[in-house]
């Protein structure tokens, strides 16, 4: 049993924590569980009071090879003894480039590719909207319903949901453009839009809508994109932050949607846990930013690389992408087992192990974001760490470690099935 609650949650010290935090710790910053973590170990966190919980979080999807894993441990403790930091702007270092190498020769793009790398999601959506600029020389940016993109001001403005993401941070970008997301509820169309295509300098989309609910893309929408793109001089950007590192049962999502991407935006999961993020794509593109145009201090770490380039061996030699389209139906089989005894459940969708489970009032058919929270609740005082998702709140994502063994999945499964009956 993976599962060990020795005290009521949230036990005395995360109490006393929580207690502390009140005095200390901007409001702004909220968080999903009121527990407080003393150790992780690949899909197990551990409290400051000695509860054991299972990991269906991931730190929202950032730990696709577990927390910890021994050869991430040794690539970044042999990096440690080395040097921590330079900054590559300064002095550069090989890790930067051989995880360039790597990235560029994986990225499923049928031409010569480069990379760069920075800290965060966020970083690295604003700095491939700031090449696509520099590369079409056009100032407008396309996303879509539902997207999340970051917390800057640029992403922000992405962003499609306003509370909390962009309330009261206004005024926001110019010229971002937003249509419909391409999904089995909405057909991609580029009639009677309200802007120049000609304007354009990106598309950004995400192959699979993460923070917006888990919503797939068609891929009759994805090719009707990326024939837009292509006929009007537009740079495609595919945003994987959140979908990439074989949440989806590919490295890359996209590699299911039959098109190619310009450019990729890649974070979260790409290094065990450690900030990085990088934006791989065709060598022109990336080439047209002039020299200084993008980096920062910390962008590409050497610890963080090393890091990431343990992950990619991971993905290989452990078959991660596999173990995801495992776990993704074990998932989906499962809950929509119940379905019939939960009306409130009104669909299970995603691809790979990026599942969204899907609450609703069951005599309006509205998102029920109460039932979701409780659905929530119930999971973590029994055990289970989750999140939700979407515009209106009332979607339950799994982002569990993908190397999470399936005696632990099992039991995670089983006490989000009792979540779902008895919230």
């Amino acid at each position: 049993m993976a599962v060990k609650l020795i005290t009521n949650i949230p036990g005395p010290n995360s109490i006393a924590l929580l207690e502390r935090r009140e005095k200390s710790v901007a409001k702004g910053h909220g968080s999903v569980c009121d527990i407080y973590i003393q150790k992780a170990e690949s899909a197990l966190l551990t409290d400051v009071d000695g509860n054991v919980f299972i990991d269906f979080a991931g730190g929202i999807g950032s730990m696709n090879v577990g927390h910890r894993h021994p050869e991430v441990m040794a690539a970044i403790e042999k990096q440690l003894q080395k040097y921590i930091h330079t900054c590559f702007t300064v002095v550069p270092y090989e890790s930067y480039v051989k995880l360039a190498e790597k990235l560029s020769n994986k990225a499923p793009i049928n031409s010569a590719c480069k990379a760069a790398f920075f800290n965060s999601g966020a970083e690295a959506v604003e700095n491939a909207v700031k090449i696509s600029k520099t590369y079409t020389r056009r100032e407008g940016v396309l996303v879509f319903t539902d997207a999340f993109h970051g917390r800057t001001l640029m992403t922000m403005t992405m962003t499609y949901k306003e509370d909390p993401y962009k309330k009261g941070f206004g005024p926001f970008a110019p010229q971002v453009h937003r249509l419909p997301f391409p999904s089995e509820d909405h057909n991609l169309t580029f009639e009677d839009i309200d802007f120049d295509p000609k304007s354009i300098a990106c598309a950004v989309i995400e192959p699979v809508i993460g923070e917006g609910g888990f919503i797939p893309a068609t891929k009759d929408g994805m090719m009707a994109l990326s024939n837009f793109c292509k006929d009007n001089g537009i740079v495609l950007v595919d945003d994987e932050v959140q979908t990439g590192f074989g949440r989806t049962g590919t490295l890359f999502a996209i590699e299911q949607f039959d098109i190619e991407p310009d450019l990729i935006t890649v974070a979260k999961s790409v290094a065990g846990g450690f900030p990085l993020s990088g934006v791989i794509g065709k060598a022109d593109i990336m080439d047209s930013v002039n020299t200084g145009g993008i980096g920062g201090t910390y962008g590409g770490n050497p610890v963080s690389c090393a890091a990431a380039l343990a992950v990619l061996e991971i993905m290989e030699k452990e078959h991660i992408p596999t173990r995801a389209r495992h776990i993704g139906q074990q998932t989906s089989i499962i809950v929509q087992a119940v379905m019939a005894d939960c009306p409130w459940i009104k669909e299970v969708r995603g691809i790979g192990a990026m599942i969204g489970i899907v609450i609703i009032d069951p005599y309006s058919g509205e998102p029920d974001k109460l039932r979701t929270g409780r659905i929530h609740q119930y999971a973590l005082q029994h055990g289970l760490i989750m999140i939700t998702a979407g515009t209106y709140g009332n979607v339950i994502r799994t982002l569990m470690p993908l190397i999470i063994d399936d005696h632990t999945l099992a039991e995670g499964l089983n006490i989000l099935l009792d979540a779902l009956k008895k919230a």
